[in-house]
C-alpha cells in the first residue's frame, strides 16, 4: 500500500501548492514552504520501502519546496524567492529550539507521549541541522541557477528542471551525509541517498506541468 499512499501524497502536495497560491498569492507559497519543510523534517525520521527500495519519508513534500521556490522566482523574481529561504530557515530553527526545550520537561505519571517525542525529536535535531544545511545551500544555488538559465533559455521547463536537478543533488548529498552517517549502516546511507535522489528526480519531472499551471493562475492579489 505504500505506493498508493505515495501517489495520494503526491496529488495532495501538488494540489496544495496550487490552492495555497491561488487563494493567498505569494504569501500562500511562503506558508506552504514553511509547512512543508517542518513536516518533511518530521517525516524523514521514518524509513519506508517504495517500489522495492528503501528511502526516507518526506521526499514528496520536501520536493514541493523547490517547486514553490521556482514559482516565486518565475513570478516575482530572485529576491522574493530568496526571502522564502530565510522564512523556512527561521521556522526550522524555532521548531528545533522549542521542541528541544519541551523534551526537558519532566513528564507526569500519566504521560504516554514523552518517550515517543524523545525518539522523534532527539534524532530530529540532527535531521533538522542536516536539513537546514542542505536546504539553505541548495535553495540559494537553485535561485541563482534558475536566474542564470532564465537569461539563456526561453523554455520554462529547462530552467525549472535544470536548476532543480542540480540543487537537489547538492541537497541530497549534504542531508544524507549529515543526517545518517553514524546512525545507520553505510550501505543503508548510500541506498537512502541514491533512492532519495531518484525519487526527487521523478517528482521534478512530474511537477513540471504544475509550474506551467501556476504561472497562469490569477491570484486574489492580482
Amino acid at each position: 500500500m505504500n505506493e498508493l499512499y505515495w501517489v495520494i501524497t503526491l496529488i495532495i502536495s501538488f494540489v496544495g501548492v496550487l490552492l495555497f497560491y491561488k487563494f493567498y498569492g505569494k504569501t500562500g507559497l511562503f506558508i506552504w514552504l514553511v509547512l512543508s519543510t517542518i513536516i518533511s523534517n518530521i517525516q524523514t525520521v521514518k524509513l519506508v520501502y517504495l517500489f522495492g527500495v528503501e528511502t526516507s519519508l518526506g521526499n514528496v513534500l520536501y520536493g514541493t519546496t523547490f517547486l514553490a521556490t521556482d514559482i516565486l522566482n518565475e513570478k516575482y523574481g530572485k529576491e522574493v524567492a530568496r526571502k522564502s529561504i530565510f522564512y523556512c530557515f527561521s521556522s526550522m530553527v524555532a521548531m528545533t529550539i522549542l521542541m528541544s526545550l519541551s523534551l526537558l520537561y519532566v513528564p507526569s505519571v500519566n504521560d504516554f507521549a514523552n518517550d515517543s517525542l524523545i525518539t522523534i525529536f532527539t534524532l530530529n535535531i540532527r535531521i533538522t541541522i542536516a536539513s537546514i544545511t542542505g536546504y539553505v545551500i541548495s535553495q540559494f544555488y537553485d535561485t541563482w541557477l534558475y536566474s542564470k538559465l532564465r537569461e539563456k533559455y526561453k523554455a520554462l521547463w529547462i530552467r525549472k528542471s535544470g536548476s532543480t536537478m542540480v540543487s537537489q543533488l547538492i541537497d541530497t548529498f549534504l542531508f544524507t551525509a549529515i543526517a545518517y552517517i553514524g546512525e545507520v549502516p553505510l550501505m543503508t546511507v548510500l541506498s537512502i541517498g541514491v533512492s532519495t535522489y531518484l525519487f526527487k528526480l521523478f517528482i521534478n519531472m512530474l511537477d513540471t506541468p504544475i509550474i506551467y499551471m501556476a504561472i497562469k493562475i490569477k491570484t486574489r492579489e492580482e
